[in-house]
């Protein structure tokens, strides 16, 4: 079962000895004494959880997630999902099987394209992320004919830790190898002390053991038996 975001504070104040044993576990992430130390450890688990995720080259889980733009009349920007950092083109509506496409070029080529915007009216086959408010915008401007049209997007969201029930999303393994990593991060913030090897040799193991793969005992080239047997010799 995966840790909490509780948990996690709790297991490394115990390591860096900010509490003693479990008679001293915090049962909240709020606690006025100690509310600074306590939002740094939640800040640094994120970004060993991040950390980790980059060494071991495979997708954060529940990365990937999903939401809707119903079409308005008249109405071209559509504010998207606020937990957003990247748009999966294309959009999709799943009742009538018609796509949107990224604009190729980007938005200021779609800006230079359309001279007169207003003029651009109808359903939309293209848009693109506005640069100056993070709206999707569209090449088309609705009409009453595309309105209540609905569009599905898939997009990349923040994946950052905040309540104390929030799970990490690795098993108890994983958890274990990470509370040393984030331990020396704490150490690095708080004590101006840092075991470098210590912080690396943690995180690669906690990358190991979440890919599963396991640390080579020799870098050496693989030697193949040579027989020195004459294949033409006689018997």
């Amino acid at each position: 079962m995966s840790k909490s975001l509780l948990q996690c504070v709790n297991e490394t104040f115990k390591r860096v000895q900010l509490i003693q044993g479990d008679s001293g576990l915090l049962t909240t992430l709020t606690d006025s004494a100690r509310q600074i130390y306590i939002d740094s450890a939640v800040q640094l688990w994120n970004e060993a959880i991040d950390e980790l995720y980059t060494t071991a080259e495979v997708p954060h889980p529940n990365e990937l997630a999903e939401s809707t733009i119903t079409l308005v009349t008249s109405t071209r920007a559509y504010v998207l999902n606020a937990s957003l950092i990247q748009l999966r083109f294309p959009l999709l509506d799943e009742t009538n099987g018609r796509f949107i496409e990224e604009y190729p070029g980007g938005y200021m080529q779609l800006v230079i394209d359309q001279p007169f915007p207003a003029n651009e009216t109808g359903l939309a086959n293209f848009a693109v992320i506005r640069p100056t408010d993070g709206y999707l915008y569209l090449d088309k401007i609705p009409t009453s004919v595309e309105n209540g049209l609905v569009y599905k997007y898939r997009y990349d969201k923040t994946l950052e830790l905040t309540a104390a029930a929030s799970t990490v999303p690795f098993n108890d393994t994983v958890f274990r190898a990470m509370v040393p990593a984030v331990s020396e991060l704490w150490k690095r913030n708080h004590q101006r002390d840092f075991d470098s090897a210590m912080y690396r040799a943690s995180v690669g193991r906690a990358s190991r053991l979440l890919t599963n793969k396991q640390l080579r005992e020799s870098w050496l080239p693989v030697q193949i038996p040579v027989s020195n047997s004459d294949p033409f010799e006689a018997a």
